[in-house]
């Protein structure tokens, strides 16, 4: 079975103009409406260093630098990473996997997003994830998530990118993922939509701030 690098990166050398979730966009790439809010809500000064996980064509990362933040991107797919530099020359970006960021430094950002990183990983690597993350933010540090809903815990994904079944995303129950960042964040907000996600569960948008450990 091949690693989920080598399918995501073959997934965008197939997908030139994005992912499914820039096709039902009209191929605008327009940024995610929560994280304006997130942006919003914080109200953070200009020039702060963030972080873009799973930034893949770099919707919200086009989002950030144009809202004057030094923005970074990380992806697993070098062939995204490449393409997504090249068309945003303004922001950085790194071809990395959020399980383990080799390439950053702890205490380096500001703030984080995660629209799209952490639910294409495997469970058993969440923790890991979490712990990334709040290494490589500032003590004040501030994080926004996407986690998809599910209603139970059980580790089975709730639906897969491509047909090949070997694309999956998970979800992770309220409970679940409060169990999950309990040692490394607290929740200052979240927001239930349910009706983003095609497994009729809806999805939880996490503001989420560093804790001092």
């Amino acid at each position: 079975m091949k690693s989920l690098v080598e399918e995501w990166d073959k997934f965008f050398k197939q997908h030139p103009t994005g992912g499914p979730w820039d096709y039902e966009m009209g191929f605008e790439k327009l940024q995610d409406d929560h994280v304006v809010d997130f942006i919003k809500y914080y109200n953070f000064e200009k020039n702060l260093k963030v972080l873009d996980c799973g930034c893949a064509d770099g919707r919200n990362s086009e989002y950030l630098i144009n809202e004057g933040f030094e923005v970074t991107g990380v992806d697993f797919s070098q062939t995204v990473i490449e393409r997504t530099q090249k068309r945003l020359p303004k922001g950085k970006f790194l071809t990395g996997d959020v399980r383990k960021l080799d390439k950053i430094e702890e205490n380096s950002f500001d703030f984080l997003i995660d629209a799209g990183a952490l639910h294409v990983n495997y469970p058993q690597d969440t923790i890991s994830i979490i712990k990334e993350y709040h290494r490589i933010l500032k003590p004040s540090g501030k994080m926004f998530i996407r986690v998809f809903n599910k209603e139970d815990d059980t580790p089975n994904p709730i639906f897969t990118v491509n047909k090949d079944l070997t694309m999956p995303v998970f979800g992770y129950s309220e409970f679940e993922f409060s169990n999950h960042i309990k040692n490394y964040f607290n929740v200052k907000h979240k927001i239930y939509d349910s009706l983003y996600g095609s497994h009729g569960q809806g999805c939880n948008y996490y503001y989420l701030e560093r804790k001092s450990k």
